[in-house]
């Protein structure tokens, strides 16, 4: 009689509570499949509510993403008796502080399969002494690892290139993303219409084209510029609406701006992202830097024309004069340019917003698991 193969145990790990949402249902797809799934992330009440959900087990660590020795080296050691007493099969960290520490810890200990996802490259939007610590931290993690997962494309090109990434370790799956996009949950039809409607209402937008955004309300994911532009936009559109939904991360001159301009809507972050995007007739991602940003996939979904800047990331969620624009990064001209158009043009809006649904089928969630599972694999 053969004996039952044990279950190959895989610790999964973040930095930041509720980072853990970049790995939403793909703990529990692992876990299905026969693995003993953990996550590792900070000590935050949003974790093991995500761990119920997922079915998997959380291992708190005191961390977070400032620099503070005494701290980190609590968290590393934390790391350390978590890894001996689960004695994991893989582990797959991303997030820079988890990468690190978690790297270390994997590599002391002996785990084989160590696999970083690598979000993003800090270091693109630093200079002088900041910018080549962060590099120097950024080729250190990736060393660690066995495997290196990175969310796009021109991510791992861009690795490349500054010289911190290993081109024969680094993979990316499918057409890029963290962990997919749940498509289904993005459809235009799904829409409760007397919802939609009342929110219409609320935020005053009956007879408006409305430009949407949704992320950090913040310098670096090209606010700045995208309000200044929109400001330039409305003297000649004045039922042009532009709606910035997310966290605020800017100045309070830059807050008080926006929020005194007539045409601009603000909205703090919301769960029911697909109904607000809803209300969208045209979709703005003007980042300086991204790993791989979901939201223009989400937006493609619902059938909107997106409009990306061509910064790390950026560039691999849209399909150029398929589903949508790519200008520039910062170029505020052409980012004006690329709005006008759809502005003027609903034909288009309309024909690059359906082309939107075929693109969006490239990033389904159950298409990155899978893509995950053969590098564990590996």
């Amino acid at each position: 009689m053969n004996a039952t193969k044990a279950k190959p145990k895989l610790i999964l790990g973040v930095t930041i509570g509720g980072s853990s949402r970049l790995l939403d249902g793909q703990a529990a797809y692992f876990r299905e499949l026969g693995y003993g799934v953990f996550l590792i992330s900070q000590d935050h009440f949003k974790e093991p509510i995500f761990c119920k959900k997922e079915g998997i087990r959380h291992l708190p660590v005191d961390i977070d993403n400032s620099i503070n020795p005494i701290k980190d080296l609590k968290a590393f050691f934390q790391i350390i008796r978590h890894f001996r007493r689960v004695k994991p099969d893989i582990v797959n960290l991303g997030t820079a502080k988890m990468g690190l520490l978690g790297m270390m810890a994997a590599r002391l200990l002996g785990v084989k399969r160590r696999i970083y996802t690598c979000h993003g490259l800090l270091f693109e939007t630093e200079k002088g002494l900041k910018r080549r610590i962060l590099m120097a931290l950024e080729w250190f993690i990736e060393r660690l690892a066995h495997r290196v997962i990175f969310v796009g494309p021109s991510l791992r090109d861009a690795a490349v290139r500054a010289g911190v990434g290993d081109a024969k370790k680094g993979i990316v799956i499918g057409e890029g993303s963290n962990n997919g996009v749940n498509v289904a949950a993005f459809n235009r039809n799904r829409i409760d219409p007397v919802k939609q409607e009342s929110l219409r209402k609320e935020l005053g937008l009956e007879g408006c084209i409305v430009i949407g955004f949704a992320g950090r309300v913040s310098l670096y994911k090209g606010c700045y510029e995208l309000v200044e532009v929109f400001e330039q936009l409305y003297e000649s559109y004045p039922n042009l609406r532009l709606i910035m939904m997310g966290h605020i991360k800017c100045d309070e001159a830059f807050e008080q701006r926006f929020r005194a301009h007539p045409g601009i809507v603000y909205v703090s972050f919301q769960d029911d992202v697909p109904l607000y995007m809803s209300l969208f007739d045209i979709f703005v991602l003007p980042s300086w830097r991204e790993g791989f940003p979901n939201v223009p996939i989400q937006a493609a979904a619902m059938g909107l024309p997106v409009v990306v800047s061509d910064a790390t990331g950026c560039v691999d969620s849209v399909g150029s004069d398929f589903n949508g624009t790519i200008y520039p990064v910062r170029d505020k001209e052409a980012l004006c340019s690329a709005l006008r158009k759809y502005i003027e043009n609903p034909e288009l809006r309309a024909k690059h917003g359906q082309n939107g649904l075929l693109w969006a089928a490239n990033f389904k969630k159950e298409t990155i698991w899978d893509g995950i599972k053969k590098v564990y694999e590996l």
